[in-house]
């Protein structure tokens, strides 16, 4: 009889524990990841660009069998890329849609502003295309998935220097966080790629008319012109540069990497380089799907930050899936043991730094008959390192 009863009483056990499973796991469970873009106000291009290829790639992952057995559900605010956006967005995220998984498809000012809400809340954090620094200073759950805007100027300044071979150097900079940062890095190692920076110029976000640094740039009688800026910027640029004549190479930032940027400049922006562009290897199937579903949903082709909105994704849901659990501790832990991860385009992420910076090579476009095509990369980690 208490073998009987003992047995029931196990019985009983097992099931209640799989009730308790069930309603702690409903079939129809979902892993909400939090996504901050800026969908409205003067970064709202870039920002629905963002928003497209989030969805695309929470539908492929989805469409794959989604993480652990559940689907991905997205979260979706705009920043507006100002700071006190990304804060109140970021609060929203954390207070009141519990999200304990997040990625940022904005600039650096928003990045930087909403690291550190994400951060106190232990909310896993990746900013896919914000470059300032203080970005993952924030703290150990905050993460980067392109380089820094100095190893981007590093790597500018390889390329200038030494693939180049160009050594007298006007720069041009976008006075806000990216340019600066990444300006910052270019000037520090000149020297050693035998570069003579001629003079330095800088414009305001706002600047569409560069007629007075054109002219002095003229003068200068520059090899080349390093310039950073979004494209909105460089390609009012470029063309200004070209309309006075002048014929020396043109090296544009990442941020340059937009189709607009071409729109813009028109026939000016054929022979840009921009280092920090996507590495489109023609022979990535995965890639070629990309341009293709991305272009049907938002009827113009993808670019760098895309690309990077994409990967961040596909990372996230792998450290999931490595971590064995949604658990922000050890999605974490997952994310700082990355190596060897396949970035879209075919780029190999080695893994993260200390810091949670990547380590990986940098790759260099040019723009061709209109379209950018792949030109070189800078595979010297060390220099794209911490320095």
């Amino acid at each position: 009889m208490l073998s009987q009863r003992t047995s029931l009483k196990s019985v009983f056990v097992a099931m209640l524990a799989i009730f308790i499973g069930l309603v702690a796991l409903p079939a129809n469970a979902e892993i909400k990841i939090g996504f901050q873009a800026p969908l409205t106000g003067f970064a709202a291009s870039d920002g629905h660009a963002a928003k497209v290829a989030a969805e695309l790639a929470v539908s492929d992952i989805n469409a794959a069998g989604g993480v652990l057995g559940q689907k991905l559900s997205l979260v979706i605010y705009d920043d507006q890329a100002k700071a006190d956006q990304a804060i109140f967005t970021a609060n929203k995220l954390v207070g009141d849609d519990k999200v304990k998984l997040a990625i940022n498809g904005s600039y650096s000012a928003s990045g930087r502003a909403a690291s550190t809400i994400f951060q106190k809340a232990k909310v896993v954090f990746i900013s896919a295309y914000g470059v300032h620094p203080d970005i993952t200073r924030a703290g150990n759950y905050v993460f980067r998935l392109i380089h820094l805007g100095p190893p981007q100027g590093r790597a500018g300044a390889n390329f200038v220097g030494k693939q180049l071979k160009l050594k007298r150097v006007s720069v041009v900079t976008m006075n806000n966080d990216y340019g600066e940062s990444t300006v910052e890095g270019f000037l520090k190692v000149a020297k050693r790629f035998g570069i003579k920076v001629l003079n330095k110029y800088s414009y305001s976000l706002k600047d569409r008319q560069f007629g007075a640094i054109v002219a002095s740039v003229k003068r200068d009688k520059p090899d080349a012109i390093y310039a950073t800026g979004y494209f909105f910027t460089g390609g009012p640029l470029v063309s200004q540069i070209r309309a006075a004549g002048i014929k020396v190479p043109i090296i544009g930032s990442q941020a340059f990497d937009s189709a607009k940027f071409i729109g813009i400049a028109g026939a000016a922006a054929n022979g840009v380089y921009i280092v920090g562009g996507l590495a489109a290897n023609e022979k990535d199937g995965s890639l070629t799907r990309f341009f293709k579903e991305f272009k049907k949903r938002a009827s113009y082709l993808p670019v760098n930050s895309t690309a990077q909105v994409y990967s961040s994704f596909m990372l996230m849901a792998d450290a999931i899936k490595r971590a064995g659990s949604t658990d922000p501790a050890k999605v974490r832990a997952a994310l700082a043991a990355t190596s060897n991860f396949r970035m879209l385009g075919g780029a190999m992420l080695a893994g993260f730094s200390p810091q949670r910076e990547v380590v990986m090579p940098m790759a260099v476009t040019r723009v061709k008959d209109g379209k950018f095509s792949a030109f070189s990369s800078i595979d010297d980690l060390k220099l794209l390192g911490k320095q």
